[in-house]
């Protein structure tokens, strides 16, 4: 039905009783929702903050040890002779500063090329109690040519000074202070050395590992996720957090910002640090910094330095008096000291689905559209899977052909030219069949209602990638049931199509992502399929909406 402002009324927007029924479908579940997020944040408590001993970390000692470990050896890249030199020489330090015996492990991990080269970790254990086991390490490594000042010799010097700090100390958990290989090409280093603390009889329960920590004016952060939407105790959160407030030359230290948490939740990737792989394991983990690889040359700020090694040393001290923390935990999103759980986000996201479900179930329950119709409709939904299961499908070869890869300081697997040329050729395919049918196959007239069921179809599938990735098609289904369509084609293809592009768009754009990124994560299994399938049908449903001439 068009109305007298030359737009066509959508015919799931009653009048009178059903229209208050309506606006209660769309009102009431998200706002109940809404406060049931509010009721479910806390502020988690951190570990316990009685110490026994206060570490007094130098920093510009630390400071002079990573020149000097960088000036020695600046291509410390997994494999190389330079980075067994610096070995050599880490395992010597931790020796001196802890009074201890060096483990030295060698093994053998894909490198930079992707060829298997030799690798070694060194760490000491001093001795608890219990053979539960406080771990805290830094990767050695950096990318070719160096020279990995701040990442990660700065790290590695923090280790060293902990060593120095920490030893001959009585303590209820053993203590293990680590500096491990392959950081830069996928983390082989702490998988192995997990392996390693197992085999030597340790059981450890809490992880921290520093990475580029002397930087002056960066905000460091603290990267806390695993796969699969796995996060750390909220202790260990919480904990890190307190003790770098309390070294206010520490200068600032936070999570990433909550929209880009919540987009993590909508769309997830595999996750960056060195947390990973022990939280995979079921260990609470967590990083402190992050950085590029080591390429290039940063300043070094000897008394921000200073500040977060004493943080860490205490924070290392309060997870010994600790109860044993808790296993990694569901997802959250943290903001200043605080988490939202991320079921609460989830019932958000499914709440806003009740009002265009509430709409378009009244429509179909009046079989107002046309049998015809509805399977035109069917047909360009169908059409609209096909870019999605296509570029899962060659996302998902290319990976067995080993053409996706990470590279060195980001925590995006990238897909090469030409799995991104074949997606892009699936696309253009499906636009010209649609096309195709559109001009010379269909006769009856597409109903407008089809687009939100679609979209709701969509929804579906995207509930399957993850809870919140539903919040991807909600624009779309509140504009396609609440705003009256256009009458011309331009404003009618904006009023269709404009939700789906622009919060696609604003994923990529906040996320730093591109086609390349996209290929690659789907093709690693970190974006789920029904993720990338269910966005697809979305876009399928934007076109139904944009070409429906039932009203």
């Amino acid at each position: 039905m068009v109305n007298q402002h030359g737009s066509v009324q959508p015919v799931w927007v009653p009048r009178g009783g059903a229209g208050r029924a309506l606006r209660i479908a769309f009102i009431v579940p998200p706002l109940l929702a809404f406060m049931i997020l509010l009721v479910s944040v806390r502020t988690p408590a951190g570990p316990s903050a009685t110490l026994t001993v206060a570490p007094s970390f130098d920093g510009i000692h630390a400071a002079a040890y990573a020149r000097e470990l960088a000036e020695l050896a600046p291509d410390r890249a997994p494999g190389t002779l330079t980075a067994k030199q610096a070995a050599d020489k880490v395992a010597g330090s931790l020796a001196e500063a802890s009074g201890e015996t060096v483990q030295r492990s060698s093994f053998r991990a894909p490198g930079a090329r992707g060829v298997d080269v030799t690798m070694e970790n060194l760490w000491v254990v001093e001795s608890g109690v219990s053979d539960e086991a406080v771990v805290v390490l830094a990767n050695r490594d950096d990318v070719t040519p160096g020279p990995g000042l701040n990442d990660n010799a700065t790290g590695t010097a923090a280790i060293v000074e902990l060593a120095r700090d920490l030893s001959g100390v009585e303590r209820a958990r053993t203590l293990v202070l680590a500096s491990t290989d392959g950081g830069t090409v996928g983390q082989a280093g702490n998988q192995h050395l997990l392996n390693q603390l197992y085999a030597a009889g340790l059981r450890p329960v809490a992880v921290v590992s520093l990475a580029a920590i002397g930087s002056g004016t960066d905000v460091l952060p603290i990267r806390f996720a695993g796969l699969g939407g796995v996060r750390t105790p909220e202790t260990l959160l919480r904990g890190l957090e307190e003790s770098i407030a309390s070294q206010p030359a520490a200068g600032e230290a936070s999570p990433a910002s909550p929209i880009a948490q919540v987009l993590d939740l909508i769309a997830p990737v595999t996750p960056a640090g060195a947390q990973v792989p022990f939280l995979d394991a079921g260990i609470a983990a967590i990083q402190l910094g992050d950085g590029d690889g080591g390429v290039g040359v940063a300043a070094i700020d000897e008394g921000r330095l200073g500040a977060v090694g004493a943080a860490v040393g205490t924070l290392l001290v309060r997870l010994d008096a600790e109860p044993r923390p808790s296993p990694p935990s569901g997802v959250y999103v943290a903001v200043s000291g605080r988490v939202i759980p991320g079921r609460a986000i989830a019932l958000l996201a499914i709440a806003l689905l009740v009002g265009p479900l509430f709409a378009a179930g009244r429509v179909l329950l009046r079989g107002r559209p046309s049998r015809a119709g509805w399977s035109a409709a069917l047909i360009v939904a169908a059409i609209g899977t096909v870019p999605g299961i296509a570029t899962v499908l060659i996302a998902r070869a290319t990976d067995l052909a080993g053409a996706i890869d990470t590279p060195p300081g980001s925590g995006w697997p990238r897909a090469g030219l030409v799995a991104v040329l074949l997606v892009i050729a699936a696309g253009v395919i499906t636009v010209a069949l649609a096309v195709y049918l559109l001009r010379y196959r269909f006769r009856a007239p597409l109903p407008l209602v089809a687009a939100p069921v679609i979209g709701l179809g969509a929804a579906v599938l995207l509930l399957a990638g993850s809870p919140a990735s539903v919040l991807i098609a909600v624009p779309a289904l509140w504009v396609w049931a609440l705003i009256a369509r256009p009458v011309a084609f331009v404003p009618r293809a904006v009023w269709s199509l404009g939700p789906v592009a622009t919060i696609g768009l604003l994923i990529f754009l906040l996320r730093g992502a591109d086609l390349a990124t996209l290929v690659g994560a789907a093709g690693t299994g970190s974006l789920p399929a029904a993720l990338v399938v269910g966005g697809s049908v979305l876009v399928g449903a934007a076109v139904v909406g944009a070409l429906a001439s039932e009203a």
